[in-house]
């Protein structure tokens, strides 16, 4: 994905001769390599040009730099060209010029350093600050944005009771209410009931959330159906057995809009395989509507990063852009993740046992709410419910370490 989006930047010519020099060509895929040259080629012969006058630079690619080119490669090209012309979000390219950028920064203090260390006669102070003028003056960056002075403080405004309940009162009390902006992580072993957790959740806030507003639930871990079931039980606290009794006698339906509200409070969408980017523009669709955001399984939406970014780095960019997307809509969001099977069959796992974390997802998030179990057979229904980091603790008020009950037939919990 991060090839397609380098090439929808790079199309215009300001872009491409920032960064051109340090595409990592052999990182990216060699169709994606060929492209990139062709580019370059387009802009030396047409100087001209500001951006790629596509009808002529097809004419080129397949009449003059690849002739004889097979069927099934001529498709492949038409169709990413076609994609090449659609424009990439802001945020996207600003992070991907940015780190390409670093990347060259990075090269020419390795080899001034270098040459510092073989003794050539070099500034070197002078020399650094000269690298870092250059990097800091071609940055993308940000601007416009509006700021907070005095009288814009929450000072004597802020109050713990706006916002929405938990569904547990075990959090009510330790913890204030869940507000616009925040985001917690919920965290379980596989199969140990985040789901549940939140189709119950989703069941209590829809009650105090306003009439127009609803839930939008990224799906990358089940099918999108098995969720919805999931959350007809959790509204009705009813089981499979019973739902399928009012769906036969055709009460399903209305028992489930006088739960939830309306019939689509709740949207799931299953977006396997799609880019944080994609999620952006359904957000973006629906608007005002958006009232609470679910990232099921987060670490599994692509997010444009440079192949040399560790998987931690690539996940905290991840979840902050997350969070800004609860901050922009002024709504909760909740992603879940895994604990490590170092956290296997303990009530109440340690922070460090969230998966792949380090500390890149922790300080993305305001609270991370773990659901521990144990492995003796007779506490099969029994949860150990812990946040071992919040940013929303009532004032007083120890950390949470709670055994509560699993209903898993009705996908409720007490």
């Amino acid at each position: 994905m991060i090839d397609l989006a380098l090439l929808r930047i790079i199309k215009e010519r300001e872009h491409f001769d920032k960064v051109s020099r340090f595409i990592p060509l052999s990182a990216i895929d060699k169709r994606t390599k060929a492209i990139v040259q062709d580019i370059d080629k387009y802009f030396t012969i047409n100087p001209d040009e500001i951006s790629i006058d596509f009808p002529a630079f097809r004419s080129l690619f397949f009449t003059s730099w690849h002739k004889g080119m097979k069927d099934d490669d001529c498709k492949y090209y038409n169709q990413l060209l076609t994609r090449m012309e659609e424009d990439v979000p802001d945020s996207v390219r600003k992070n991907i010029i940015n780190s390409l950028l670093e990347l060259e920064f990075a090269t020419d203090m390795g080899n001034l350093l270098s040459d510092y260390k073989e003794g050539e006669e070099i500034e070197f102070v002078h020399a650094v600050d000269n690298l870092l003028a250059k990097v800091q003056g071609t940055m993308e960056r940000t601007s416009n944005l509006e700021y907070a002075g005095f009288e814009d403080s929450t000072v004597g405004d802020e109050d713990d009771d706006n916002g929405l309940l938990w569904p547990l009162n075990s959090l009510n009390k330790v913890y204030r209410n869940v507000q616009g902006g925040d985001q917690t992580i919920i965290a379980a072993r596989p199969g140990k009931g985040k789901t549940s957790l939140l189709t119950f959740c989703n069941w209590s806030f829809v009650q105090q959330m306003q009439e127009d507003k609803i839930v939008i639930w990224f799906n990358n871990e089940s099918k999108r159906q098995r969720i919805m079931s999931r959350q007809i039980m959790s509204a009705l606290n009813a089981t499979t057995q019973e739902c399928a009794k009012w769906k036969k006698d055709g009460t399903l339906r209305d028992r489930y809009v006088k739960a939830m509200g309306c019939i689509n409070r709740v949207r799931v969408y299953d977006v396997h395989g799609k880019a944080n980017y994609q999620l952006e523009d359904i957000l973006e669709n629906l608007g005002d509507q958006v009232g609470l955001i679910i990232f099921d399984m987060l670490d599994n939406v692509k997010f444009p990063t440079l192949k040399e970014v560790r998987e931690d780095q690539r996940l905290e960019q991840l979840y902050q852009w997350s969070r800004e997307m609860g901050v922009k809509y002024n709504c909760p969001v909740f992603a879940t993740s895994q604990i490590s099977g170092e956290g296997d069959g303990l009530m109440f796992p340690a922070l460090h046992m969230l998966k792949d974390s380090k500390t890149g997802k922790q300080g993305a998030c305001d609270n991370i709410l773990m659901l521990g179990s144990s492995a003796d057979p007779l506490l099969e229904h029994k949860r150990g419910l812990s946040m071992p980091k919040t940013k929303t603790k009532r004032p007083g008020q120890n950390d949470i370490l709670e055994e509560i009950i699993f209903d898993s037939d009705r996908g409720r919990f007490k």
